[in-house]
């Protein structure tokens, strides 16, 4: 059920502008506007930030999505540093 939402926020993502995904992304999680455009200034992170939420948010198995992160953690690692800083 959640993964649906994230799947509309990414295949709208190309239609909106920075400030509407980081709208969109705040209404999603616990952070406000303002704290994701902070921590995720440019639109492609806010983009891969979308993927990793759906990631997490699969009905996937532990293991599957240990090994999707894995398989892309070049990728989500510096916005997964920035979003645990936030909460250290």
């Amino acid at each position: 059920m959640g993964t649906n939402r994230f799947r509309s926020i990414a295949r709208r993502s190309a239609e909106k502008t920075s400030g509407e995904l980081a709208a969109e992304l705040a209404q999603l999680t616990r952070m406000t506007r303002p704290e994701i455009e902070t921590l995720l200034p440019r639109r492609g992170d806010r983009e891969r930030f979308v993927e990793l939420m759906q990631i997490v948010d699969s009905t996937a198995s532990q293991n599957r999505k240990l090994r999707q992160l894995h398989d892309r953690f070049e990728e989500f690692g510096p916005i997964l540093l920035r979003i645990l800083r936030r909460v250290v």
